[in-house]
């Protein structure tokens, strides 16, 4: 398999090559004009043109992307993801301005004008992988209409979509109204053994006799939004209802070792979360090229989880939580332009979160957990004819309290990149960043909550930040019908956060700590055809990863090699797709183990007519489950199981698009449907 990536580098490199001879001749960048080609280099981004051909067979943003071929974008229409071929976080604006996946799926490509791509973003988005920026049509007045039903048939689910905006002169009003649901059967099974304090092992054979996870999901945003000549405002409130009515897990248990019993164990759980949030951002162009970026945001949470573990001959184990959190975000930055290619800009923020947990039922205790993160940077960025590039460095100290406990961390910030494009065909881009995450707040506690009589869950007061050092070098050629990229990730977790297992002589306890640290090596080459008029398309990625965690309790390595290719066609109407990705054995730096994944197999079917569009899907048709082995041996328990996941495995899918615009031209406003729950309650199941 090295061999496969090596020939496909050489053959990539050769080629590019013979590219850049042919083009600089005869090509010059500055005022660019597209003459038969959808994508254009130049020293600050890459243009992607959409052909009118390619509009035809896309409803929304998503699908003009996918079916555009950009050989570093990784891009599912049906999940509403985009990420590059690396996995980086790709930021999502419309007429620069920031908005979430959900806007681009209603973003009707009839409207699109080109597409902005930035390899290296900076700003308020320094150290992002890439930005997208779509340029659409803009408007005096009208609106858009959109709805949209996706319904699974195997996997039973369900997302609906419906939304509408008004634009009169400079003012815009918008309404987005989603709900899904999930009715989900995943579940594990495995052959497990456990090591206590007193040498004593337990070794539990389990296999699972029932499981069902129903969850639902509502949200709505009202948005206003004005843009002036010197200014623009935008603010929104939105209204997040999440809930698991029911979860019912039946599993069949036999212990060996410590202790000798068949049992059969029955875990439920339920909870609901609601979070509205308040939005507002003002933007000013001043006099003398001065900008002024202002915005904040407040969010409420109410949430709460139930839970009761009934095991034969055991006593059951229940827990109630219920939290009350908020959390206020404010930034601010100033930026100024000192001559015509170089800018300066500064920009501060706070993060304030406040959680508020009460457990009752086996384990009781209440905890208060607070995080203010301060920030400042200081950013220096220029262009010339062919290059661009930016510096910032800063400072960023966050401050936690939890309960009477209180903690510091100051940590250095800086983010840099720079492009340089050999012409109009070629590029070479740098990103790199020294920064840090936070934990994940639920972590950062100091219950102990059992999950069965001899396990349980403990939280870690002392949970750290993980610092983090990563750098992207990507080289893009196009020649003839062709496209490629070849790219080198590099990243390292200093402190990283992995699961400990310790164990007394009667519990094994799962808790994550900062242990070590893990260093990342990605190479990856990707290669884009089309033929016979544009209506056959291929795209086929290469990625080989090199692993490493090192530290007191982990020290380990893997070497990954995946394949992942497409293949559509493009018939009047009518396109036709499929997908092939290879298995692999990946190491999950998060829990850690080590887990194998089955091949992806997926096949797809659009029908794209005036304002309707029809999407049939099947994928991974030849089991109702993905199988994914999973090993790892944390010393006091040594983990041999197999997840059963659903929601990967057989999908048959029918998605229905209706999508109107009315008015002098057709812009729609912008959504921003936010379904994402601020949370720390510590959970057992």
């Amino acid at each position: 398999m090295n061999k496969c990536i090596s020939t496909l580098l050489f053959f990539t490199l050769c080629i590019a090559a013979n590219a850049q001879n042919d083009s600089t001749a005869t090509r010059t960048l500055g005022e660019v004009v597209v003459n038969a080609k959808g994508q254009i280099e130049t020293a600050e981004k890459a243009v992607l043109t959409p052909t009118t051909l390619e509009k035809r067979h896309a409803t929304n943003g998503f699908e003009l992307l996918n079916v555009m071929q950009t050989p570093e974008l990784d891009v599912s229409p049906r999940t509403n993801s985009i990420s590059t071929k690396g996995g980086g976080q790709v930021v999502l604006c419309i007429n620069g301005m920031e908005v979430l996946p959900e806007d681009v799926s209603t973003l009707r490509a009839s409207n699109i004008i080109s597409i902005e791509y930035i390899r290296t973003p900076s700003g308020k988005y320094a150290g992002k992988a890439a930005l997208l920026n779509f340029i659409i049509k803009q408007m005096s007045y009208g609106g858009n209409v959109y709805l949209s039903a996706s319904e699974g048939f195997a996997y039973k689910n369900g997302d609906y979509l419906a939304f509408t905006d008004f634009t009169k002169k400079q003012l815009t009003l918008s309404v987005a109204v989603s709900a899904d649901w999930k009715h989900d059967h995943s579940h594990i099974e495995g052959h497990d053994l456990f090591r206590f304090a007193d040498n004593s092992t337990l070794a539990n054979s389990y296999s699972t006799d029932h499981s069902l996870r129903k969850q639902n999901s509502q949200s709505a945003r009202f948005r206003l939004s004005h843009m002036g000549n010197k200014h623009q405002f935008v603010s929104y409130l939105n209204l997040t209802r999440q809930a698991e009515p029911s979860v019912e897990t039946v599993t069949n248990n036999q212990y060996t070792g410590k202790y000798n019993l068949a049992t059969t164990r029955t875990t439920t759980t339920n909870g609901k979360n609601l979070a509205p949030t308040l939005y507002a951002n003002y933007v000013v162009w001043l006099p003398r090229k001065q900008t002024i970026d202002v915005s904040g945001s407040v969010e409420w949470g109410n949430n709460s989880y139930n839970s009761t573990n009934n095991e034969t001959a055991q006593a059951n184990i229940t827990s109630k939580a219920v939290e009350r959190n908020i959390a206020v975000n404010t930034s601010a930055q100033y930026s100024k332009s000192l001559n015509g290619s170089t800018t300066l800009s500064a920009s501060l923020w706070h993060d304030h979160n406040y959680y508020k947990d009460t457990y009752t039922g086996t384990t009781e205790g209440q905890q208060r957990l607070t995080t203010n993160q301060t920030g400042a940077l200081a950013q220096l960025s220029g262009s010339g004819q062919k290059h661009s590039y930016y510096i910032s460095a800063g400072l960023s100290n966050t401050a936690v309290s939890l309960n009477n406990l209180h903690y510091n961390y100051c940590v250095p910030m800086a983010f840099y990149g720079g492009n340089y494009a050999f012409n109009d065909r070629q590029a070479l881009s740098l990103n790199g960043y020294l920064t840090h995450t936070m934990f994940d707040p639920s972590n950062k506690n100091d219950m102990t909550v059992p999950t069965s009589f001899f396990q349980a869950v403990k939280g870690n007061h002392d949970l750290a930040l993980i610092k983090v050092f990563g750098n992207t070098l990507t080289f893009n050629a196009q020649w003839g019908k062709s496209k490629a990229s070849i790219f080198y990730n590099n990243y390292i977790y200093f402190k990283n956060i992995a699961h400990i297992f310790t164990a007394d002589a009667s519990t094994i306890y799962d808790m994550r700590v900062n242990d070590g640290t893990f260093y990342g090596n990605m190479l990856g080459v990707s290669y884009a055809l089309s033929a016979f008029a544009d209506k056959l398309r291929l795209d086929v990625t290469a990625l080989e990863e090199y692993n490493v965690m090192r530290g007191n309790t982990y020290n380990m390595q893997r070497n990954v090699f995946r394949l992942r290719t497409s293949l559509a066609y493009l018939a009047g109407d009518w396109m036709f797709s499929l997908l092939y990705q290879t298995p692999r054995t990946d190491l999950d730096i998060r829990e850690p183990f080590l887990i194998h994944m089955q091949p992806v197999y997926e096949m797809a079917i659009n029908w794209n007519y005036k304002a309707w569009a029809v999407e049939f899907a099947l994928s991974n048709v030849f089991s109702q489950f993905d199988k994914q082995h999973i090993t790892m041996d944390y010393g006091h328990y040594n983990r041999n199981s197999w997840r059963y996941n659903e929601p990967k495995g057989r999908n048959i899918n029918l998605k229905i698009t209706y999508s109107i615009g009315y008015g002098k031209t057709k812009q729609r406003g912008d959504m921003e449907l936010n379904k994402n729950i601020n949370s720390a309650i510590i959970k057992g199941f």
